[in-house]
């Protein structure tokens, strides 16, 4: 895996090329994240691209807490259970670009809001293309809990690919 990412161009994704380009994969560690990266991989992934897979953790959980003010013992405790289930994810996600093909990946480390935080990054890393998975939420559920996949698929000048299993067997725990 290397640490430099650069842009070029050739696989079809929507009638653009990204084959010696820059594909960002965006993972977050959930099962549907793998699903994206395994399918991309299989289907589209050419040799010669570059691979940024960026994981941006969700602290959303701790910030919402009602014993964030009180108790700062507990709020420390909270923020390295947090630290301590995204150093795994991220541990997954190596392990997952290193038993795939001999890839050129670099792991993308980001901190914010998922959404714009990786629209952002596929434009400074100029990404040809970005993928990513998706929950599968009803209109009324995306509406009230927000959705990454449709910020991305709305927000980014680049296409996006959203995968998502067929079945919800598809995906593997």
């Amino acid at each position: 895996m290397d640490d430099k990412a650069t842009s070029g161009s050739s696989v079809d994704v929507g009638g653009t090329s990204t084959s010696s380009g820059v594909v960002m994969i965006a993972m977050d560690g959930s099962e549907h994240s793998f699903y994206a990266f395994d399918w991309y991989m299989d289907f589209l992934y050419k040799s010669g691209q570059t691979i940024i897979v960026a994981h941006c953790p969700d602290y959303k959980s701790i910030l919402r807490t009602p014993v964030m003010s009180t108790d700062s013992s507990v709020m420390s405790r909270m923020i390295q259970q947090s630290e301590a289930e995204v150093d795994k994810i991220v541990a997954q996600i190596k392990a997952k670009m290193s038993s795939s093909k001999h890839i050129d990946a670099k792991l993308l480390r980001l901190s914010g809001e998922a959404g714009s935080t990786i629209v952002k990054a596929a434009d400074e890393y100029k990404a040809t293309c970005i993928v990513t998975g998706s929950r599968g939420l009803g209109s009324v559920r995306r509406t009230l809990v927000g959705s990454v996949s449709s910020y991305i698929l709305h927000h980014a000048h680049c296409p996006v690919l959203v995968c998502q299993p067929k079945h919800q067997g598809d995906v593997k725990p």
